[in-house]
């Protein structure tokens, strides 16, 4: 498979990184309701996707 790019890639200025949003976590303290910690692995049972976190503990259930 060929990469699509067609330009070089290059450094984001200031001006860009600043509207960058979302990224990864690295403070293991920080709770979020908009972040899912599935670093654990994830599984599907029935109709429902299960993610666990680095500990095993159930970090997140969704409708499959």
């Amino acid at each position: 498979m060929t990469p699509s790019i067609e330009h070089p890639v290059s450094m984001l200025s200031e001006e860009e990184l600043d509207h960058v949003s979302g990224g990864f976590k690295a403070d293991p303290n920080h709770v979020s309701k908009d972040v899912i910690d599935a670093r654990g692995g994830q599984a599907q049972f029935l109709w429902w996707n299960l993610t666990f976190d680095v500990h095993g503990n159930l970090s997140s259930i969704s409708p499959r």
